[in-house]
C-alpha cells in the first residue's frame, strides 16, 4: 500500500489542529508489542495540551529536545490508573516490565523498574519514572547536556525534581522530533487507514443510503489510531514485533535513500528481521572487490580473530575477515544501517567498521554473542549497558553471495526455532542422526564442533544466504540487559564450489571504545581522569574531532567531506563531528554553494 507517504502539499493544507481530529494516540514502551496502561489519548487533546504547556513555559525554541520535554510532560500528567500501594507501576506506563523473552538468566534480583519515585510527587505519574531511569542507569549520550528536563513538584509544594524526558518514534522507527513530525505521522496513519478501508471495500466508494425513517445514513469515518513508542533518556529505539511475518514499512528511508525498505519478522525470540531492498548486488560486488584488493595489514582479508581488543585467533572461528572503513559504498551502507535502526543523526562513534567475511568449505563460527562480555571488569571501557555502559546492541548482516539449499553457510540462532508447528520441530540429535545417515557431512570429523554446528543449523532457526539479502537482530533488551537469546553462529559451508561472502555492521547503544564520550569502567574512573584520552584503537584507527568555532566568515556555510564523499554539515554552530580515521585518509571542508575545497587535512 503506497498511501503512507505524504507530499509537502498535503502537509500545507489545513491547519495543524484539524489534522489531529478523529485520531487517537496509543502509547507503547520502547520495544514492547502491547500498549501500556493508558487509554488511547485524543489527538486533539494532545495537540491542545502541548501548546498550552509550551505557552506556559514561554519558550519559543523548537529543538527536538524541547519537543521531547513538552510531550513527556503532557503525557506524564495525563490521567492514568492510580498505582496500587507497593505496586510496580507496570500497567500504568511506568518502569519497564521484565521482558518475556529472557533466555539463560534469571530475573531474580534484577531491578527492572528504576528512576524517580513518582509516588511522592504531586501530579506525577509512573510514566515519568519510565522516561528517567535514574543516574546509575542512564547512558550519557553525546547530546545528554542538551536534554530539557521535565520539572515535577513534590507533594505539598515542598521542593521540585527535574526528570529526564523520553524521546518518541513511530512503530516504523521514524523519530518524532517536532509537532510537524507528529502531524506528518498522524496524516500518514490516516492515509494508511483509508487505503486499508478502500481495500476492504474492494476499491469502491460506499454511498449513503436512506433508512426506514427517511433519514440519510452515510458510512462513518473510522477513527485512526497512531502508535507512539516512548524511549527513555539515554536509550535507543528498538522495533517491537508482535508475530512472525509482520511487516514494518520504513517509509522514511525512501525520503533519505530513495529505497522502499521494509522489515519482515523472522522470529520473536530472538528478535530477528529480514531487511528487504536494503542494498543491491552492485553494492555487494563492490564491497567484495574492495576487500580482495585491500593490502593494509590491519584491513586485508586474513584469518578471523575474536575478542574485544587485539588480534586473537580462535580455533572455532575459521573464516577469513577484513574491514572496509572508508570505501564510498561501505560508508553509504553504514549510514543506511543506522537510519534503518531509527537514528535521526549519524554518529561514527556508534559503529564498528564494516566487517567483510569469507567462508570456504568447512569454515564456520561457533555460536556466540555479539554483545561483548567483560565478566571480571578488567577492561577500561564500561560494557555494562544495563547501567551506563555501551556495547553492541544490534547487528545487520549483509549476504553477498548465493548458496544452494545443500551448500550450508546459514546463520543459525541456536535459541530460536523455525516458524513451524511445535510438533514438526526436530531435535539436534535427530538432525545429527539424519545427517550421518545421508552421508552429507562424512568429510567432517565425527563429533567435531563443525558437525554439531550443521545439526544445529538443520534443527534451529537459520537464515540462508542470498546475494543482497540483509538481516537484523538485537543483542540487547530495550533496557540494556544483554539478550542471551541472540546467540548465533556461522554454519559450515558444505560446498566445494560456492563461497559464502558476507559483511556485518555492529551498532552500539552509544559511543564505542576509544571515542570521546565513551563510558569508563567505574573501577578505572579516577585513574582515567589524569590520563590523556586514548588516541589510537587496536585496529590502528585515530579518533579525531572536527569543530567549526564560528570565528572565520569563510567557513560560515560549509560541509565536511571524506575525500569526495559528503560526511556532515559543518556550518557555524553545527555539532562537533567525531570520526574514526586512519593515516592516509583525506578530509576536506567544502563550500556548500560551489563545492570549492577551502581546507584539507
Amino acid at each position: 500500500m503506497g498511501a503512507y507517504a505524504l507530499d509537502n502539499k498535503q502537509l500545507r493544507q489545513g491547519d495543524e489542529e484539524s489534522s489531529f481530529a478523529g485520531v487517537t494516540i496509543s502509547l507503547y514502551r520502547n520495544g514492547e508489542p502491547n500498549p501500556c496502561g493508558i487509554d488511547p489519548l485524543s489527538g486533539v487533546d494532545i495537540y491542545a495540551a502541548f501548546h498550552k504547556v509550551k505557552k506556559e513555559r514561554k519558550s519559543s525554541k523548537k529543538t527536538k529536545y524541547h519537543f521531547d520535554s513538552i510531550l513527556t510532560e503532557v503525557i506524564g500528567h495525563n490521567p492514568q490508573p492510580t498505582p496500587t500501594p507497593g505496586g510496580n507501576g507496570y500497567d500504568e506506563c511506568g518502569p519497564e516490565r521484565p521482558p518475556s523473552n529472557i533466555v539463560g538468566k534469571s530475573n531474580n534480583g534484577k531491578q527492572w523498574g528504576r528512576g524517580l519515585d513518582y509516588s511522592i510527587y504531586e501530579g506525577a505519574s509512573p510514566y515519568i519514572s519510565f522516561c528517567d531511569m535514574g543516574e546509575e542507569h542512564t547512558v550519557l549520550m553525546p547530546d545528554h547536556d542538551k536534554l530539557v528536563p521535565v520539572v515535577v513538584s513534590k507533594s505539598g509544594g515542598d521542593g521540585k525534581q527535574e526528570s529526564l524526558p523520553c524521546h518518541y518514534y513511530t512503530r516504523e522507527g521514524f523519530r518524532i522530533s517536532s509537532m510537524k513530525d507528529l502531524e506528518k505521522a498522524v496524516l500518514a496513519a490516516k492515509n494508511q487507514k483509508a487505503a486499508e478501508k478502500e481495500e476492504e471495500d474492494g476499491g469502491g466508494q460506499q454511498d449513503c443510503t436512506v433508512g426506514s425513517d427517511g433519514e440519510e445514513i452515510c458510512p462513518s469515518t473510522p477513527t485512526t489510531d497512531l502508535k507512539i513508542f516512548a524511549v527513555p533518556a539515554g536509550r535507543v529505539f528498538m522495533f517491537a514485533p508482535t508475530y512472525v511475518g509482520e511487516v514494518f514499512n520504513l517509509h522514511h528511508m525512501k525520503d533519505q535513500y530513495q529505497r522502499d525498505v521494509s522489515l519482515v519478522v523472522l522470529s520473536l525470540v530472538p528478535r530477528v528481521f529480514d531487511v528487504l531492498n536494503f542494498f543491491d548486488p552492485d553494492e555487494s560486488n563492490t564491497i567484495v572487490a574492495r576487500a580482495l584488493a585491500e593490502k593494509s595489514e590491519t584491513h586485508r582479508m586474513k584469518r578471523s580473530s575474536t575478542g574485544a581488543s587485539g588480534y586473537n585467533v580462535n580455533s572455532q572461528r575459521t573464516s577469513d575477515n577484513g574491514f572496509d572503513t572508508n570505501g564510498a559504498t561501505a560508508i553509504a551502507v553504514k549510514r543506511r544501517c543506522m537510519s534503518a535502526l531509527g537514528f535521526d543523526e549519524y554518529h561514527e562513534s556508534y559503529t564498528d567498521g564494516l566487517q567483510v567475511l569469507r567462508y570456504n568449505k568447512t569454515t564456520a563460527y561457533i555460536p556466540h554473542l555479539d554483545w561483548i562480555d567483560d565478566p571480571m571488569g578488567k577492561e577500561t571501557h564500561d560494557y555494562i549497558t544495563s547501567k551506563k555502559g555501551t556495547n553492541r546492541f544490534a547487528t545487520i548482516l549483509l549476504y553477498m553471495s548465493d548458496l544452494d539449499d545443500s551448500d550450508g553457510g546459514e546463520t543459525v540462532f541456536t535459541q530460536g526455532w523455525p516458524d513451524q508447528p511445535e510438533k514438526d520441530r526436530i531435535s539436534k540429535n535427530d538432525a545429527l542422526a539424519a545427517l550421518r545417515e545421508s552421508g552429507e557431512v562424512d568429510f567432517l570429523k565425527r563429533n567435531s564442533w563443525q558437525e554439531t554446528m550443521v545439526a544445529n543449523c538443520r534443527s534451529r532457526l537459520s537464515v540462508r544466504p542470498h546475494n543482497a539479502r540483509a538481516v537484523l537482530f538485537y543483542s540487547q533488551h530495550p533496557n540494556g540487559e544483554e539478550d542471551q537469546a541472540s546467540l548465533h553462529g556461522g554454519c559450515p559451508v558444505l560446498s566445494e564450489v560456492n563461497t559464502k561472502w558476507a559483511a556485518n555492521l555492529w551498532a552500539w547503544n552509544g559511543p564505542r571504545v576509544g571515542y570521546p564520550g565513551s563510558p569508563i569502567n567505574p573501577k578505572f574512573a579516577d585513574e582515567e581522569k589524569n590520563k590523556e584520552k586514548i588516541k589510537t584503537s587496536a585496529d590502528g584507527s585515530q579518533q579525531v574531532t572536527f569543530q567549526n568555532m564560528g570565528k572565520n566568515p569563510a567557513f560560515k556555510d560549509v560541509d565536511i567531506y571524506f575525500e569526495d564523499q559528503f560526511w556532515a554539515d559543518f556550518t557555524h554552530g553545527s555539532p562537533q563531528v567525531s570520526v574514526n580515521t586512519f593515516d592516509g585518509h583525506t578530509w576536506n571542508i567544502k563550500q556548500k554553494s560551489d563545492k570549492k575545497v577551502l581546507l584539507t587535512w
